[in-house]
């Protein structure tokens, strides 16, 4: 017997009171420790569902069967779930591994462009962070006219690189932070600018962009492998414009990330194309200062409004 319960997509939807609407769904119809629960959707519905599965009756068994290409090679993997609070992105969840995770390409046929190169930017992290080949695979190829068999090899070997980093590491104590490349401008931005402004792959893409150009002005990367990537990952951004930002809500925002630690952030830059680290206790100041000359930097990116 299969029942579905439709859930609203969007960041913006992503909260303790939507997630409510799944327990109400189960509750009504009897649920109990032998029900799968199936998500079938984005990351939002994913991050839901397996957030969902994770706590009802404390544990659930759920398969991830996710519709796009973001979801497809970041939240469908690793087993991380979580809804957003209003101060924060992702702050309240649980690890939870699916069963299954079935991956059908045909699924990103209905996609607009926007939402593909959304998720481009996620495959490029994995390549930036772990595996320059990767990065170099994906600078053969662009997303117009769509390849499937290009696709195909660059989400099997973008979820390599994951799988390995979160066999590792799987609750994130040490290596799997990396995978965090880009997240805390991106997460910043989601917060700042209000959930579901931003497609959560563009916010990440900013927050790349921002991290390469910190680990270049800071003498860890080499101008051309800066100039290499920022050219690389710039044109798969609409263009976007960042609401008003000073630098106390920068340091408040900053401060509520799950990376912050005494009063300092843990920032991920690279070496190298395919070789991060970890920066530990970068001052909020220190950030702060890049980002105003990062913004001058930028034709496109991360305008900020009047």
């Amino acid at each position: 017997e299969t029942a579905t319960c439709v859930i609203p997509d969007g960041e913006q939807h992503k909260t303790l009171a939507d997630l409510t609407r799944i327990y109400d769904f189960l509750l009504e119809r009897s649920a109990n420790r032998k029900t799968w629960l199936i998500a079938f959707g984005g990351g939002v519905i994913g991050d839901m569902t397996g957030f969902a599965a994770g706590t009802f009756m404390r544990g659930i068994p759920f398969v991830q069967i996710p519709t796009t290409l973001l979801a497809n090679v970041d939240s469908s993997v690793g087993g991380k779930t979580a809804v957003n609070h209003p101060l924060g992105k992702n702050m309240v969840g649980v690890f939870k591994q699916p069963e299954y995770v079935c991956i059908d390409l045909e699924f990103l046929k209905t996609l607009p462009i926007r939402e593909l190169r959304a998720g481009y930017f996620e495959l490029a992290k994995h390549g930036l962070i772990h595996d320059h080949s990767l990065f170099e695979f994906l600078q053969q190829q662009t997303l117009e006219p769509l390849d499937f068999e290009f696709l195909e090899e660059a989400v099997t070997r973008s979820c390599d690189v994951k799988r390995r980093v979160v066999e590792e590491d799987e609750h994130e104590t040490g290596l799997r932070a990396t995978l965090n490349f880009g997240h805390t401008l991106g997460h910043l931005i989601e917060t700042h600018a209000g959930y579901g402004q931003w497609l959560h792959g563009e916010a990440v893409g900013t927050g790349m962009l921002f991290a390469t150009y910190v680990s270049w002005q800071e003498g860890h990367l080499t101008e051309e492998n800066y100039q290499r990537i920022r050219d690389f990952l710039l044109p798969l951004l609409p263009e976007v414009t960042l609401p008003q930002l000073d630098a106390m809500a920068f340091r408040a925002l900053l401060l509520h990330d799950k990376k912050a630690e005494n009063q300092a952030v843990n920032f991920i830059l690279l070496r190298s194309l395919g070789e991060c680290f970890i920066q530990r206790q970068m001052s909020v100041e220190t950030l702060w200062k890049h980002f105003g000359h990062f913004l001058e930097t930028f034709p496109r990116a991360c305008r900020l409004a009047a």
